[in-house]
């Protein structure tokens, strides 16, 4: 009976790892409800912030402005690095810091920079000695704003002042509760978005004004769109992943039931042979 108490040892760590996979499957969907609610919500007032630049830059065409521009020679690079907290989330994190393997080997000779969101952001660019140039973790729906705000105010204040020439993000965008995609999205400079409009707009007091006004708020709403989405995203596939390994749990255990109970049937017929046996033989 010695295999049978071996696989009984095995059915008990699989059913408390089953318990462990399924509590954490049920905590993110439930973070993962709320984040997708939230990106549902913050839709319009993108939507509408990216409109308003629209016909802005239609009524600028003439106008130039740094944020538009950009540098002719690019030299320095700045990622904004976007991962989780925590791990058991598939292939999500390793698909990000894979992407920013590809922009560097994509950028040869250029100084890459990162602002990492997460802890496996920064450890990954830690490890590898990428330049951080700030890093941000545990961000809760309550400070994700305000985060938001202040790296744009940051990546602004670092490209006026020539540290970067470029700006990316790296993030997952969510579609739905199956769906999401990886993007890395260039944000400085921003690309005009061409209107087919032709309407004169009168600006006050003028058009650079609006739009120094503007850029720096609609960098505010891109980065904050992109963390709701990437966490959205990150749950997402923390909650796939806790019910594929829920469900290959209960398989295992299904077996190991099986193959304890033919175990313990092949040890009782074992058994009942060796009785019939030793009363025959004393006959």
């Amino acid at each position: 009976m010695a295999g049978s108490r071996d696989i009984k040892n095995r059915m008990k760590s699989v059913q408390s790892t089953h318990q462990i996979t399924k509590a954490m499957e049920i905590v993110s969907t439930t973070k993962f409800k709320k984040f997708s609610g939230i990106v549902e919500k913050s839709k319009a007032y993108s939507i509408a912030l990216k409109q308003v630049l629209k016909n802005i830059s239609a009524g600028v065409k003439n106008e130039t402005h740094p944020l538009f521009s950009g540098r002719n020679e690019v030299n320095n690079i700045c990622v904004i690095l976007m991962t989780s907290d925590r791990g058991l989330c598939g292939s999500f994190n390793n698909n990000t810091l894979k992407s920013l393997e590809s922009l560097v080997k994509n950028n040869p000779g250029k100084k890459v920079s990162v602002i990492t969101i997460g802890k496996k952001a920064y450890e990954f660019s830690a490890k590898r000695n990428y330049p951080i140039q700030s890093s941000y973790t545990q961000l809760t729906p309550e400070i994700m704003f305000d985060a938001a705000k202040e790296m744009s105010e940051d990546i602004v204040k670092y490209y006026y002042e020539n540290t970067f020439d470029e700006v990316y993000m790296i993030y997952n965008e969510y579609y739905s509760p199956v769906r999401y995609e990886l993007v890395t999205e260039k944000i400085i400079p921003i690309v005009r978005v061409e209107s087919t409009e032709n309407i004169n707009y009168i600006f006050e007091p003028d058009g650079e004004t609006v739009l120094s006004s503007l850029l720096p708020k609609y960098l505010s709403s891109s980065v904050y769109t992109a963390l709701l989405h990437n966490t959205a995203s990150e749950h997402s596939a923390r909650k796939n992943a806790m019910k594929s390994a829920t469900e290959n749990a209960e398989e295992m255990i299904k077996a190991l039931n099986l193959q304890y109970n033919r175990e313990r049937q092949a040890a009782i017929t074992q058994e009942i042979s060796e009785i019939v046996g030793g009363a025959a033989s004393m006959k």
